[in-house]
């Protein structure tokens, strides 16, 4: 078969075709001089800067910036070259990658076939990295030369391609992670920065990567994420120009700074989603009846409204950023909010009296504790009294991992394919990571077929079966799903939003 490219021009082809023949482009490297620092303010930093072992958004979003895939994953959620410069798929179970000249890695190191081999042979060893089931179809990576690399698939995958793009990918120097932690603190990518310094606590400054092999080079010196503990100081620091660029979690910080004449705003629809997950195997959520009270008591569309002021859709299980695969939430049981049946089902479970749940909240995520105590009041009307853990970020993926957490808020995003949302956290072990310990036989049978059903049609009727499933028997509870909300300062050109979140749009910003 053919280069699988579709012949659309994406962001970055036509910057660099641009470039090519001399003319502006947004990015500002013809038309502006190249240079300057973004200092960009989010609440929280990332624990580490490990490429290939966490999920945390928070520098899943920040890594497209330092590290990059084979294939990389455009606005319109298509897979298009990035380190590969070209692919064949020789048969249903068989692709050819051939991959760019003159790639360097941020130590200088010339980018060769054993990297990308090392790398995927990393990311699908499941004690490696919770990405792993992602690409647990593949059957065998092979380097028949430094600049090609054959993968042979078990099974023909219709996700195969946007899954080498997935966000716990990045290619590093082969050998680099020695004995596991030597990538916690020092990176090692291909991106159009490197990392100059990380203080988890304080900031992550990135610098210019001056033998990018792009044609289109960043046209900023550094980017400085800046740690701010909350909102308010964050627009503190926008009014001031002392923070250029923030995303904010929270939708009345985002109202604030739309006010601020010397600030421009960016809303965009997106591939995240607010989240309540259950625990299948602590009381009281391992019982079915008392989710489905969950679910009922909770008021969805009084979350948007308070929690996300509006800014934002509500969803049924799949956010709508994911366009056709997302069922309305009209369509799908337990929807609308019903606190007497939520009673009903709570006396059916066998609980008499109040009952008591924890709920685990992560520090770091405005929207989430914005959420919370919009959940907690609706708890409590049909009789579930809560208490609030809170906890960081490492807390978190440490109970992850084991798995072994709570009923916890969350914010997900980064999926582009229903297969990347459900079939690492919803499929039991060792098939997926099900963290969440819903362990649903039926579920299990459904991704299995969604994974390998090649043709489209059939997949959305699987994928939407699941959905069902999964409002049926809810182990997560869908609250909706927010808007990006970027406020930055007017000297900033040429960002461009991705749905998922993650910060492509900052490689070509000019200040």
């Amino acid at each position: 078969m053919n280069d699988l490219r579709d012949g659309r021009l994406n962001r970055r082809e036509f910057l660099e075709g641009a470039a090519a023949l001399g003319l502006a482009c947004p990015r500002g490297a013809a038309a502006q001089p190249a240079g300057g620092t973004l200092t960009y303010a989010s609440t929280a930093l990332p624990p580490s800067i490990e490429p290939h072992m966490q999920g945390l958004d928070i520098w899943q979003q920040r890594k497209p910036l330092i590290y990059e895939n084979l294939i990389w994953v455009d606005e319109a959620l298509d897979a298009k070259p990035e380190l590969a410069e070209t692919w064949e798929q020789r048969s249903p179970t068989e692709y050819v990658f051939h991959l760019r000249r003159g790639v360097r890695f941020h130590d200088g190191k010339e980018l060769d076939a054993e990297d990308v081999k090392y790398t995927y042979d990393r990311v699908r060893d499941p004690k490696v990295s919770p990405g792993a089931n992602d690409l647990l179809v593949i059957k065998s990576i092979d380097v028949p030369d430094a600049h090609t690399v054959r993968v042979v698939l078990h099974a023909p995958a219709a996700t195969f391609l946007i899954n080498l793009g997935g966000k716990y990918n990045g290619v590093v120097p082969a050998g680099s992670a020695g004995d596991g932690r030597a990538l916690l603190t020092r990176a090692i990518g291909t991106g159009p920065f490197s990392v100059e310094e990380f203080d988890p606590s304080r900031r992550l400054v990135l610098k210019r990567h001056a033998a990018y092999w792009g044609r289109t080079k960043p046209a900023l010196e550094r980017v400085v994420f800046q740690a701010i503990p909350d909102e308010s100081s964050i627009v503190a620091g926008l009014r001031t120009g002392q923070v250029t660029m923030a995303q904010f979690g929270s939708a009345p910080s985002f109202r604030v700074a739309k006010s601020v004449a010397t600030l421009q705003t960016i809303q965009a629809p997106s591939t995240r989603w607010v989240v309540l997950d259950l625990a299948g195997d602590m009381e009281p959520t391992s019982k079915i009846e008392v989710r489905q009270a969950i679910t009922l008591a909770i008021d969805r569309a009084a979350i948007l409204q308070i929690a996300g002021a509006g800014l934002g859709q509500r969803l049924g299980v799949l956010p709508p950023g994911m366009k056709s695969w997302a069922l309305p939430w009209q369509e799908l049981p337990n929807a609308q909010r019903d606190v007497a049946r939520a009673r009903a089902l709570l006396q059916k479970a066998g609980y008499t009296g109040r009952v008591s749940m924890k709920i685990r909240n992560i520090v770091g995520f405005p929207a989430l504790a914005a959420t919370l105590p919009v959940i907690v009041d609706n708890l409590r009307e049909a009789g579930i009294d809560v208490q609030v853990e809170t906890v960081d970020g490492g807390v978190w993926i440490k109970d992850w991992i084991v798995p072994q957490s709570p009923p916890t808020m969350n914010e997900w995003g980064g999926f582009v394919d229903p297969d990347q949302a459900f079939h690492r956290h919803f499929h039991s072990a060792p098939g997926g990571k099900d963290f969440r310990r819903w362990n649903n036989k039926k579920a299990d049978e459904l991704l299995d077929a969604g994974r390998a059903t090649l043709e489209r049609a059939r997949r959305k009727h699987i994928y939407d079966q699941v959905q069902r499933l999964m409002a049926e028997d809810p182990i997560t509870i869908p609250l909706y799903s927010p808007d990006l909300l970027y406020a930055m300062q007017k000297s900033v050109k040429g960002f461009t939003p991705h749905p998922t979140g993650f910060l492509y749009g900052l490689r070509w910003v000019s200040l």
